[in-house]
């Protein structure tokens, strides 16, 4: 059975580059497609047609996810409906019910993409029938709904198997989150550190080395390079002249701690490819680690010299204390989605609650597992793994509390995730800062919140 006229015409004519896979004949809906032929059923798209006195729509969203039609309604102020089988039979002509492409343009109806399907793999969709799935790039599937409405969360993830559910037996939780602790741990799943990041490690345990070696290792990356002088030029850090080399950067503007755990935040979370957008997405991602990096150091320059952290770490920390959200959104790209999705709709539920709901483990134990698979340094692993937790009193706990009071303070201006707004006491004592001195220091970071944002905007491209 050949693949639609109609979708081989519009893919032909539109010249989009697509592979069709074959399905056994015992396929007869496209959640058995994606376990026949082994794809992410995440990334498989399906198309409801909707129906109202204006005409048809198609609602395209994973087939791991249910339509919520009040949402769809309020999102284009249409009274829609599900269309009658002889209105579906009519528009598609070519096609099998059930399998109905999610091309609008195509069949000549408007489309409306969810959230939850813009990532940047590839894409999978009906060729029109059971027999074939079609395969496409991301960017490919958004060229063909270049008239589609895209955006908007009009889908709700469905529980299945490996999800929490309020029968999971303490045994059985511990048997999936174990699970998914050796996804994580397996070389196929896990990005390797980054060569780059693996380089500056070992510069930085070496310490005979200088400002010079350390501008030679980031020259390699003319990337991170870049970026690492778009840093030292921003209007945060005020330096009157332009900073044209890595080496600048180091001797005039930020020196060779900073830098180097600068360039090491950089290059660890290069590998991670997530969504831009949504309280979790890349963007708000980098806002809030660009923030927590400058107020967590100017946090641990201000406690007393006999406890004071190291610069560099403290802003290390805050870099990539929530690195966790980032492996989340790379390797459970579903569960990642509905997350991204639940915090958007529910702006004042803590994101831990959310990700224990949909998950049962949440960003900092995800985090920590990749650290310790990494090898990152004993302060960043902890501020990962502890940055939630009020009473740990452990080794490196100053790199713990100090990254729990930026959150919570960040938490006051709309930025990140802390949980609530209290300072605990035992950690102001343990810091020996109090609030005051805490909101002098947090004010002076904040006056220049355009320099951060500019900062973070660099940082997510």
């Amino acid at each position: 059975m050949a693949i639609a006229y109609t979708v081989k015409q519009y893919l032909d004519n539109n010249r989009i580059a697509y592979t069709v896979l074959d399905l056994p004949p015992s396929v007869s809906s496209l959640t058995q497609a994606a376990v026949a032929a082994g794809v992410p059923s995440g990334s498989l798209a399906q198309a409801i047609p909707l129906k109202d006195k204006i005409g048809i729509v198609i609602a395209v969203m994973p087939v791991t996810h249910d339509l919520d039609i009040d949402a769809i309604c309020k999102l284009l102020h249409r009274k829609l409906e599900p269309a009658l089988d002889m209105q579906i039979t009519a528009t598609f002509r070519d096609c099998k019910p059930g399998f109905i492409p999610p091309l609008g343009e195509a069949y000549g109806v408007r489309a409306i993409i969810d959230d939850s399907l813009i990532q940047s793999g590839n894409i999978y969709f009906s060729a029109g029938n059971p027999a074939h799935l079609i395969q496409v790039n991301s960017k490919s599937f958004h060229i063909m709904q270049r008239n589609a409405w895209l955006g908007g969360s009009f889908a709700r993830l469905v529980a299945e198997t490996g999800s929490v559910t309020p029968d999971e037996s303490p045994q059985e939780k511990g048997d999936r989150l174990e699970a998914i602790k050796q996804t994580i741990a397996r070389t196929g799943s896990l990005p390797a550190l980054p060569d780059m990041a693996v380089r500056i490690i070992q510069l930085s345990a070496n310490p005979n080395t200088g400002a010079d070696d350390l501008a030679k290792v980031i020259d390699m990356d003319p990337a991170l390079a870049a970026q690492v002088m778009r840093y030292a030029n921003s209007p945060f850090f005020g330096y009157k002249g332009q900073v044209d080399s890595v080496r600048t950067a180091i001797a005039r503007v930020l020196g060779y701690d900073m830098v180097m755990n600068l360039a090491l935040g950089l290059a660890t979370a290069k590998p991670f490819k997530i969504p831009q957008h949504g309280p979790l997405g890349l963007n708000a991602f980098w806002r809030h680690a660009t923030y927590s990096a400058a107020l967590m150091q100017a946090l641990g320059k201000a406690m007393p010299e006999p406890i004071r952290p190291r610069a560099g770490l403290c802003y290390l920390a805050g870099l990539l204390h929530n690195i966790g959200h980032l492996l989340m959104g790379h390797l459970l790209k579903q569960e990642f989605l509905a997350i991204n999705n639940l915090a958007t709709n529910n702006p004042g539920t803590p994101i831990r609650e959310l990700e224990m709901e949909a998950l049962g483990v949440d960003h900092s134990q995800l985090g920590a597992w990749l650290a310790e698979a990494w090898r990152l340094p004993d302060e960043i692993a902890v501020a990962v793994r502890e940055h939630h937790n009020e009473g740990y009193v452990g080794p490196h706990a100053t790199y713990a509390n100090l990254a729990l009071v930026t959150d919570r303070m960040l938490k006051t201006h709309g930025i990140g995730d802390g949980e609530g707004h209290a300072l605990p006491s035992a950690i102001l004592e343990a810091l020996q800062l109090d609030e005051v001195r805490i909101v002098m220091v947090m004010n002076r970071v904040l006056a220049d919140c355009e320099g951060l944002d500019a900062m973070a905007r660099q940082m997510a491209v």
